[in-house]
């Protein structure tokens, strides 16, 4: 079965972005999935704001998902960044942005990179995980979360088999 978390390194995890704007925010995503998707961070940050350009890819919520493919990239990378302020991303009207998910593709992956993309909408719709993610202590504790979350949703039995 499918999950985001099979695409997210906890060096992939930044707890507390830097970034004022953003163009910042991309380059710091890029940043954070450059080595792992062996492109140069400048080449991802302009194609992820190329997309970017095409249509803000924040939602509602707080959260946003600069992705785009690349040529040269071996396999889907993922990150992400958590701002404590927010970033305004999208719209004016929209409401800040506190969580970033970066995601970057091969070309020959469309079908999949869609589907990676709809895991990450799907968890991120739930509100207490949101929250969670926020106060999350460290990067290997959000990473557990994330795969712990994502294991019940992608096997709800799991979560009464835990209980037990």
């Amino acid at each position: 079965m499918l999950r985001w978390t099979d695409y997210l390194d906890a060096e992939g995890v930044r707890l507390s972005m830097v970034a004022k704007d953003r163009m910042d925010v991309v380059r710091e995503l890029a940043g954070l999935m450059a080595s792992r998707a062996q492109v140069s961070p400048k080449e991802l940050a302009t194609h992820l704001l190329a997309r970017e350009q095409l249509g803000s890819t924040a939602t509602v919520g707080g959260v946003a998902v600069p992705h785009c493919r690349l040529a040269g990239v071996p396999r889907i990378v993922t990150c992400v960044g958590l701002h404590r302020q927010g970033v305004e991303f999208g719209d004016a009207d929209q409401d800040r942005v506190h969580i970033f998910v970066g995601m970057v593709s091969p070309p020959d992956t469309a079908g999949l990179h869609l589907n990676v993309l709809a895991r990450i909408g799907a968890l991120l719709r739930n509100a207490r995980l949101r929250e969670a993610l926020l106060t999350a202590p460290s990067t290997a504790a959000l990473r557990a979360l994330l795969v712990c979350v994502e294991e019940t949703h992608v096997n709800p039995g799991a979560e009464a088999v835990q209980a037990r």
